[in-house]
């Protein structure tokens, strides 16, 4: 396999602290970038199963990150994750009315990388 396409994200959840959710954004974040028409018209790939979507992810807690849920944002592939300590965390407004368990928000950040025979 090779390397066709690096793209990065990041993400946040304002209220929540939920570092699931903050992946989430920064795989969207990351693909909402990327056009893939070359994998068709430059590689020749048939079907979007040749391809391989390898996900990194920095996050504060990567021990809380629901990884098959942040793999469902990737529309085609088949799909790979890692979550690793990294993003951030820092003050906001404590909102308990938003779902929010302390005054922080979580910053996540995503590597998606596209590999392809």
């Amino acid at each position: 396999m090779r390397r066709f396409v690096i793209e990065v994200g990041m993400g946040v959840d304002q209220h929540g602290q939920d570092n699931t959710r903050a992946a989430e954004k920064a795989v969207q974040d990351a693909i909402h970038r990327s056009c893939l028409c070359g994998l068709r018209e430059v590689v020749g790939i048939k079907s979007s199963d040749e391809m391989l979507v390898e996900v990194l992810i920095g996050c504060p807690a990567p021990e809380t990150v629901d990884r098959e849920r942040v793999l469902k944002v990737l529309p085609l592939g088949r799909k790979k994750i890692e979550v690793r300590q990294g993003g951030l965390s820092g003050k906001t407004l404590f909102q308990p009315e938003l779902g929010d368990k302390t005054d922080e928000m979580v910053v996540a950040n995503a590597i998606i990388t596209v590999h392809v025979p």
